[in-house]
């Protein structure tokens, strides 16, 4: 029987997995690595893709990941991702960031707009002070 090793896989929404499992292959920034018990230490850059592992009991699992990290060291692992979701459900995920990116597009948008509006507010009260100060050291020069 093969050997087991901790595995988690995490995203910001929630902890996909966290448990034991016997094999991994995952995307990697150069192609496709399979990791097993016992495997040397490494850091690595993720990519978009299927992760597959297969865990104690036989039983394979799979989830679709985005762009994250993978480290692994004393045969504990663990894959750092900004999406994860069962295959059949990531284009709702897919959907859903796609949505959340939009609005924060947009909220950076107004806030940008809000910034340059206060920008030209100021420039205008500073404007209007300089010119009152200039009519106001007129107004105080005796005429000759």
């Amino acid at each position: 029987m093969a050997e087991a090793f901790h595995l988690e896989i995490l995203s910001p929404e929630r902890p996909f997995y966290k448990g034991d499992c016997i094999s991994l292959i995952l995307p990697i920034s150069d192609g496709m690595i399979g990791i097993m018990a016992h495997h040397p230490a490494m850091t690595a850059v993720i990519g978009d893709g299927l992760v597959k592992f297969r865990l104690p009991s036989g039983e394979e699992r799979e989830c679709m990941v985005s762009k994250g990290m993978f480290d692994i060291s004393k045969n504990d692992a663990r894959l750092l991702c900004d999406a994860a979701a069962e295959p059949e459900k990531w284009a709702e995920e897919a959907q859903r960031r796609k949505e959340e990116e939009a609005r924060i597009e947009e909220d950076e948008k107004k806030a940008r707009m809000d910034f340059m509006k206060t920008q030209l507010s100021i420039a205008r009260t500073i404007n209007a002070l300089k010119i009152k100060n200039r009519n106001a050291a007129h107004a105080e020069r005796p005429l000759s």
